[in-house]
């Protein structure tokens, strides 16, 4: 399942400066979530969030036991063997990865 990036745009665009706690947590897991979806873990659909990361920002205290750079560098080998295809015309996922 995924959401227009525009959807978050107009939902999380600013943050008021008198917001509480849980509004700060709520939009520092959309943040991460448009990360996860956009950086990380991108892929073909550039214009939309993936929903798929949500059920691991459940909780913020448990986000830093992930092995978020294994899953990454996973996720990358994986588009580029889908990208020796010769079908396949773009190749998408953490590119910027290759350039470290």
């Amino acid at each position: 399942m995924t959401v227009c990036y525009t959807w978050f745009h107009e939902r999380f665009w600013i943050l008021l400066a008198d917001a509480s706690e849980e509004i700060v947590h709520i939009y520092a897991r959309a943040y991460i979530l448009m990360l996860l979806s956009s950086q990380l873990f991108a892929d073909k659909n550039a214009n939309r969030v993936h929903l798929r990361w949500l059920p691991y920002l459940a909780s913020l205290d448990e986000l830093g036991r992930y092995s978020w750079g294994s899953a990454a560098l996973t996720w990358l080998y994986r588009c580029l063997c889908r990208g020796t295809n010769r079908n396949v015309v773009n190749l998408a996922g953490p590119l910027q990865l290759l350039q470290s």
